[in-house]
């Protein structure tokens, strides 16, 4: 295989679970502890370096929460069963879409009242 053939196939600017999964894009498959911290109860810190799929991550925490497993068929948090399929309603706060918007904390807190 060609190696440029293949770089359409990589997630390069894409966030989105869905849009990686509607577009088949290369997305290695942790549905499975996805589904584990779904689970588990109690609060949940997340700290991974710049660039590390934290937005991908949580993107795929709102996906599987808003929709359930519509988006996961053949994935291991699907063929594992893992997740009962149960969704709730999601409230998303993009923070670094206020960083745009504003430098200082008083606007910020104003966008979100």
């Amino acid at each position: 295989m060609n190696n440029a053939a293949g770089i359409d196939k990589l997630p390069l600017n894409v966030t989105s679970f869905s849009e990686m999964i509607s577009q088949s894009k290369i997305y290695v498959d942790k549905t499975d502890l996805v589904g584990t911290i779904a689970l588990s109860k109690g609060p949940l810190f997340l700290s991974r370096p710049r660039r590390f799929g934290k937005s991908t991550l949580v993107n795929t925490f709102h996906e599987l929460f808003a929709n359930g497993l519509d988006k996961f068929k053949g994935l291991k948090i699907d063929q594992q069963h893992i997740w009962q399929d149960h969704t709730y309603q999601v409230i998303h706060l993009d923070l670094s879409l206020f960083k745009s918007i504003s430098m200082s904390f008083s606007p910020m807190c104003a966008l979100m009242r």
